[in-house]
Formats: structure tokens, C-alpha cells, sequence
């Protein structure tokens, strides 16, 4: 589990990369992600990239909306 700054940090780093990389900059940010990923190259990089950015949009979401003015509120998982 992340705390919402931690989260917020990663989000933005993600965004980061995201963006850089879909400038044309992407062997430099996804060189050892695409290593990883057998027969794939930058697009299927940034795809698998794309998956973890919604993921944990959706985690800081939900961790957001639970601690709303300190109280925790019940949110669907």
C-alpha cells in the first residue's frame, strides 16, 4: 500500500515517463521494460505503461475518496 503522497509521486513520475516516451524519447525511458517484454518493442512498452498508470489512478482514487475530511467512507474496491 502506498500513501497518498507516495502515490501521488509514483502518478506523476508515471505521467512523466508516459509523456516523454510518447515524444520520441522512449528508448531512453523504456529501454528496460521493453527488455522484459519478449518480441516487444516501444508500443507495447507504453501499452503495458498505460495499464499501470490507469491502475493506480484508480488506487489514488479510491485511497483519496476513502480518507475524505479524515473519515473513512465506504468505496466499492
Amino acid at each position: 500500500m502506498f500513501s497518498a503522497a507516495g502515490a501521488s509521486e509514483l502518478l506523476r513520475k508515471l505521467e512523466e515517463v508516459f509523456t516523454r516516451a510518447s515524444q520520441g524519447s522512449g528508448e531512453d525511458y523504456l529501454s528496460v521494460l521493453m527488455k522484459t517484454i519478449k518480441g516487444g518493442g516501444e508500443k507495447e512498452a507504453l501499452d503495458r505503461l498505460k495499464i499501470v498508470r490507469l491502475a493506480l489512478a484508480k488506487y489514488f482514487a479510491r485511497y483519496t475518496a476513502r480518507s475524505v475530511g479524515g473519515r473513512e467512507i465506504l468505496v466499492n474496491p
